[in-house]
């Protein structure tokens, strides 16, 4: 896989604050992407997800030549692999593109930005759900064939272009936006975790402190609109979608991540689990790191995850709530790098006990409501 051009690092006792270029958002937004992309590129390689190839592709190609931008368009169904990656930067060179275009989930964004990477060319980005905040950040989600994560490396910079249409965005399974508010819910409780350790961003520096009111804004957006947005309230879509892409986005990459999303490995390699979505995976080690902080915030947190249908259990996500799970996960949490952006940093027996309680308490209110746990 090919390197672009090392620039200089930043020493550690300096800070930064990374952010895409350009952010729009809106109904009918999918239509300017051309005009937008035109202001600073003339030749674009544009990757689109396969099932999406007839309508959002065909839309997005016209839209790119209409505006005199040079275009070739690939439609995808793989993996995020540096297999697929080398395979459709040998295509995508043959255009001699000047930007990528990626439009679709987070698989094709990642497939994109590992091009972009590659060339050492801008990508923009054109997510066709917002089922996490993947589309404003430099990171690329690596797996290998059987969807285990393996790296997270970086493009040098943001995307250059975000381009979020909300009508494509709102006619998408609600699951997609379930995900993307357990993905951002935690970004709070993570960015305060990482200060308190005096832990390291994505950048491996102590955050700003920006990321911190940007993080806490985007949890009060969630929790005052979350629910109508599930409910289709078009202001309240807007108002969370921009919350789960946007304001999520800078507060992780800013503000660091910890515990919930520590977890995020060990739920994908336990079974059942593994079909889910990330943002569920989040939303359930946002319960275990709240949990093990005795977090003030964890009842109230707890409510709010059940109540608009995010995972509170193991049950919930359809994993055996067993000792040898709970192990796995634990385990995942001690291996992560997050593990030094914990606080309290925990162990193996601490971190037990933890799942420990978010299991009991999701047990206990089934058997409020009558249910059999």
């Amino acid at each position: 896989m090919g390197a672009l051009s090392a620039a200089a690092p930043i020493p550690p006792a300096l800070r930064t604050f990374v952010a895409p270029t350009r952010y729009v958002q809106g109904p009918g937004a999918l239509d300017k992407v051309g005009n937008l992309v035109a202001l600073r590129r003339s030749r674009a390689y544009l990757l689109v997800d396969m099932q999406l190839a007839d309508t959002i592709g065909v839309r997005l190609a016209a839209s790119l030549n209409e505006a005199g931008v040079a275009t070739l368009m690939k439609s995808v169904d793989g993996e995020v692999t540096w297999s697929n990656i080398d395979t459709l930067t040998k295509h995508a060179r043959s255009h001699s593109p000047d930007v990528i275009v990626a439009a679709g989930g987070g698989k094709v964004l990642d497939q994109g930005k590992g091009i972009a990477r590659t060339l050492d060319v801008p990508i923009v980005t054109v997510p066709t759900i917002a089922s996490n905040d993947g589309p404003t950040s430099r990171v690329i989600a690596l797996y290998d064939e059987q969807h285990q994560l393996v790296d997270t490396p970086h493009m040098q910079a943001n995307p250059e272009l975000v381009v979020v249409d909300t009508t494509v965005i709102a006619a998408a399974p609600i699951r997609f936006l379930l995900s993307g508010i357990g993905d951002a819910l935690a970004k709070k409780f993570e960015a305060e975790a990482c200060a308190r350790a005096a832990g390291l961003n994505s950048h491996r520096q102590r955050a700003l402190a920006l990321p911190a009111f940007i993080a806490d804004g985007c949890f009060d957006e969630l929790v005052t609109h979350g629910a109508d947005a599930v409910s289709g309230s078009p202001d309240a879509v807007e108002r969370v979608v921009e919350a789960c892409v946007l304001m999520s986005g800078m507060a992780f990459e800013n503000g660091g991540l910890s515990m919930a999303h520590a977890m995020t490995r060990g739920l994908m390699a336990c079974p059942g689990s593994d079909a889910h979505l990330h943002g569920f995976h989040v939303a359930y080690g946002l319960l275990v790191q709240l949990a093990h902080e005795d977090h003030a915030s964890y009842a109230a947190v707890r409510q709010y995850v059940a109540a608009i249908g995010l995972p509170c259990s193991l049950t919930q996500l359809d994993t055996e709530p067993s000792d040898a799970n709970r192990r796995v996960l634990a385990q995942s949490v001690l291996d992560s790098p997050h593990r030094a952006n914990c606080d309290p940093y925990p162990s193996l027996a601490s971190l037990m006990v933890a799942i420990d309680k978010v299991e009991v308490d999701a047990s206990t209110d089934l058997n409020a409501n009558g249910r059999t746990a």
